[in-house]
């Protein structure tokens, strides 16, 4: 069941890794920013966070509901 929930979850973090990436940038770009900020940097970062979030999720789920 682990590998099934960690597939699933790599999908799902993948996709919302993408959602967060678009949401993030745009929402950096309408920002004022420092010149030294990279907008897509920053929103990369936030997609990072947001997938391994997710997969950590997954994982944590799989661990939870294995049958004993």
């Amino acid at each position: 069941m682990l590998p099934l929930l960690v597939s699933i979850g790599a999908v799902f973090g993948v996709l919302a890794a993408a959602c967060a990436y678009v949401i993030s940038y745009n929402e950096y770009r309408q920002r004022m920013l420092r010149l030294d900020q990279n907008p897509r940097r920053m929103a990369l970062g936030t997609a990072g966070v947001t997938f391994v979030f997710i997969l950590i999720a997954s994982v944590i789920l799989a661990l939870v509901l294995e049958p004993k």
